[in-house]
């Protein structure tokens, strides 16, 4: 089960380079998909629960990082966040989606994407 989180735990990692790249190729549409989030059932409950999925192999795959109680700490996190998502009205949080997405600007997205570079990068190297 550990090897199966450390994988799931990679290609999370893979995934966060991916967008990055996105977010600083593509900043409106990277803002046009945030403003989607939560914006149908089928898109807010398989965000949520690939957010508890990545939680879980965080929490799983700890002992075989070189930062356990991060990765600990980490997986905790997005789990109990995700258990409090689920029981969270969709509308509300479809709104805050949208919230956010009308308020960043193109540039500031740019901003961001090497955090999440750096954290996918983060991701790899800790689990490998």
């Amino acid at each position: 089960m550990t090897t199966v989180a450390q994988w799931v735990v990679i290609l999370w990692g893979v995934w966060l380079i991916v967008v990055s790249c996105f977010m600083l190729a593509r900043p409106q549409t990277a803002l046009r998909c945030l403003g989607k989030m939560a914006s149908t059932n089928l898109i807010n409950y398989a965000e949520i629960s690939l957010r508890m999925i990545w939680g879980i192999a965080l929490v799983l795959a700890a002992e075989l990082s070189k930062f356990p109680e991060v990765f600990r700490i980490l997986g905790l996190f997005l789990a109990a966040t995700s258990a409090v998502l689920f029981l969270v009205p969709r509308k509300w949080h479809a709104g805050y989606a949208s919230y956010w997405s009308n308020r960043l600007s193109p540039p500031l997205v740019r901003i961001f994407a090497p955090f999440s570079l750096a954290f996918g990068i983060f991701l790899i190297y800790a689990i490998v």
